[in-house]
């Protein structure tokens, strides 16, 4: 066993490392639900949910040993995660991507004979796919995740006022695509039959 100046045994470099890493993949652990679902709701799909979540942790690892220290490190990651998605979505808003199906299509498609609860949800999750970044971001983390208006503002760090207008707009958004979407008959709510 080595020894330092002082006489004392010296702590391997490697032991040291190797603490971080287990404290950092324990935190993982204990944080990966609730941020895969929070990584879901920004993206709207499975995929890129883990692809957000998984450069997320890889951003995050590298400054463990100080995020650690924080009060609420996985306040950090949702930050690291809206940070994240938004360069994502600036660099590919103006390309091309495939789709499971026909836009048209799927308008003129009858919705399957389900549950109110599973077609509400489909509904609900298809209007904050089509929200802007930053009103989706203000809606998940002030309502999904309950964060406040202050701790949103500084996860997306903006001002609390543009935290208000973006979660103001997106929830009006949401209502009117809820209001408009099909029931489970197919006819359009308020719309006689």
């Amino acid at each position: 066993m080595s020894r330092d100046m002082s006489g004392q045994a010296a702590i391997p470099r490697d032991n040291v490392a190797g603490s971080v890493d287990d404290d950092f993949e324990s935190w993982v652990r204990a944080s990966h639900p609730r941020l895969r679902r929070l990584a879901y709701l920004l993206t709207g799909d499975l995929d890129q949910a883990e692809d957000l979540l998984q450069s997320a942790y890889a951003k995050v690892l590298p400054r463990w040993k100080k995020v650690s220290t924080y009060n609420s490190p996985e306040a950090y990651m949702h930050r690291v995660m809206v940070n994240l998605r938004t360069s994502w979505w600036r660099r590919s808003r103006n390309r091309e991507w495939s789709t499971g199906e026909i836009p048209e299509a799927a308008r003129r498609a009858t919705i399957p004979d389900e549950g109110d609860a599973v077609v509400q949800s489909q509904v609900l999750l298809a209007a904050l796919r089509e929200l802007p970044e930053r009103q989706r971001a203000a809606v998940v983390l002030r309502h999904w995740c309950d964060l406040s208006e202050e701790e949103t503002a500084d996860v997306m760090n903006c001002s609390v006022g543009t935290v208000k207008s973006n979660a103001s707009r997106g929830r009006a958004h949401l209502r009117a695509a809820l209001t408009q979407s099909p029931d489970v008959s197919g006819a359009q709510k308020g719309d006689p039959r």
